[in-house]
């Protein structure tokens, strides 16, 4: 499934490509998956979308949003899958779920794993959405602080007090988390999926936030993880730390043989010495914090850092990685309403 950065990625180069360009033709297919969930109709959406001019694409969280310049919104989101720009004379892919062809002949198709959500929305329709309208802040945007941040985590432990791992992944706290991402963010916090948020201490908050910052703005840098391409077919340069490629395997920091948990409806992988064993300790939610294991940084004339684990002492080797992320400023429609 796409995030954040994937996201970014997409909505970048279709508003390069795409922006000014008309719609001519549309095609949602009747053999399109359960859950790929289309608004208005299919038939009554292919017919209104022809001979709107996209205005311009941007993204925010896991959703990509192309402003029509006669009014109305294109938006597209919470999907997997592949979503690919064709030139005139390309082959298209056999199996699509979208076709849409534009006035200087190209056309994009998206084919939709496991689901995804295509509609036209006014700008109060968006705002009303149920997943859309009630995104949380982005953790690229310059509002997104460590107090903003330790705000919302401790409005979560007066009440619910969800494990992390479900205060992350729901985009009404945070937007653009999802299951991929959030194992090497967790990974470099030092923190199991486990941990509740109201166990947190303010130094592990502070770090998770970091975690969360650094995550996200080199996959926006590397245009996604390997595991997934972008409008051109091409994969992302971003490599997981820890994925299902890593189970079993040893850990980058103490070579630990890293787990794999089944955890909240999802697959959770985990070193049981960097990270189960901090949640063991914290369980009973005492007060006692744990001790310090965020890995120390030192950066080179070349650009290149070496981190060290306190509790293990190993090092390992960070390349450096030139530019910076794309900025991607989205006014919340629910404002503009």
């Amino acid at each position: 499934m796409f995030e954040m950065p994937e996201v970014q990625t997409l909505a970048r180069q279709m508003n390069e490509e795409l922006r000014g360009r008309e719609v001519v033709a549309s095609h949602v297919s009747e053999a399109r998956p359960k859950f790929l969930f289309v608004s208005p109709e299919p038939a009554v959406f292919d017919q209104e979308i022809v001979g709107h001019r996209l205005a311009g694409i941007s993204s925010e969280g896991k959703w990509i949003f192309a402003k029509l310049e006669r009014g109305g919104n294109l938006m597209l989101g919470e999907f997997g899958g592949r979503l690919l720009l064709h030139a005139p004379w390309d082959e298209l892919p056999r199996k699509r779920h979208w076709t849409v062809e534009f006035d200087d002949g190209t056309t994009v198709t998206l084919t939709i794993q496991m689901w995804g959500f295509v509609g036209l929305l006014s700008d109060r329709e968006i705002a009303a959405h149920p997943y859309a309208g009630t995104l949380g802040p982005s953790p690229l945007d310059r509002s997104f602080t460590v107090e903003q941040f330790a705000h919302l985590l401790d409005s979560e432990a007066t009440g619910k007090n969800p494990p992390i791992k479900a205060f992350l992944t729901h985009e009404a706290n945070i937007c653009g988390i999802g299951n991929g991402y959030l194992q090497d963010i967790l990974f470099r916090a030092r923190l199991s999926p486990k941990r509740k948020v109201g166990s947190l201490t303010p130094q592990e908050k502070e770090s998770l936030h970091a975690s969360i910052v650094a995550t996200l703005r080199q996959a926006v840098q590397l245009g996604g993880r390997d595991t997934e391409i972008d409008l051109y077919g091409e994969r992302g340069a971003y490599v997981p730390l820890l994925d299902k490629r890593a189970a079993g395997k040893p850990c980058p920091d103490c070579r630990t043989p890293i787990d794999k948990i089944n955890y909240l409806g999802g697959s959770c992988y985990v070193c049981p010495n960097c990270q189960m064993v901090l949640f063991r300790r914290c369980s009973s939610l005492s007060n006692e914090a744990p001790r310090d294991t965020l890995p120390q940084t030192k950066t080179y004339a070349d650009g290149s850092s070496r981190s060290s684990n306190r509790m293990t002492g190993k090092k390992r080797l960070t390349p450096s990685f030139a530019g910076r992320a794309p900025a991607s400023p989205i006014a919340r429609r629910a404002a503009q309403a």
